[in-house]
């Protein structure tokens, strides 16, 4: 069975600078990470009374091997758990719709994501050492 360590939610933003003030400075979360840390941001994350609100770019999505946002994708569900790799293996033996194989992310996670029965996307990710 997959363990889910935490949930995320990532909003794929056209504006990322404007959204990262948005909920940062409008709404007041506190920001938790920032990928990359200098010049502009790809990804922005934030806590939101114990979960975690992002905010990310097309150019993230593009790092990642994924198409652009859209409207019918313009958030994404991502689930931390033990291992990638052995959740993509048992979930696709489920029958679940792999949208992109396991791989090792610049952000220094080992990502993967998957379709809901809706096809909305979902990321599943752990840290790598």
């Amino acid at each position: 069975m997959i363990s889910v360590r935490k949930s995320l939610l990532t909003i794929f933003a056209r504006d990322i600078e404007r959204s990262a003030e948005f909920y940062g400075k409008t709404i007041g979360l506190r920001e938790t990470y920032r990928f990359p840390r200098d010049g502009a941001p790809m990804h922005v994350e934030f806590d939101a009374g114990g979960h975690t609100v992002a905010v990310s770019s097309d150019a993230g999505l593009a790092s990642h091997g994924m198409p652009a946002s859209s409207p019918g994708h313009s958030f994404e569900l991502g689930l931390k758990v033990d291992n990638v790799d052995a959740a993509v293996a048992e979930l696709r033996a489920a029958g679940v719709a792999v949208l992109r194989e396991p791989f090792d992310s610049q952000a220094g996670n080992r990502v993967a994501y998957i379709a809901d029965p809706d096809g909305n996307w979902v990321s599943m990710y752990h840290n790598l050492p």
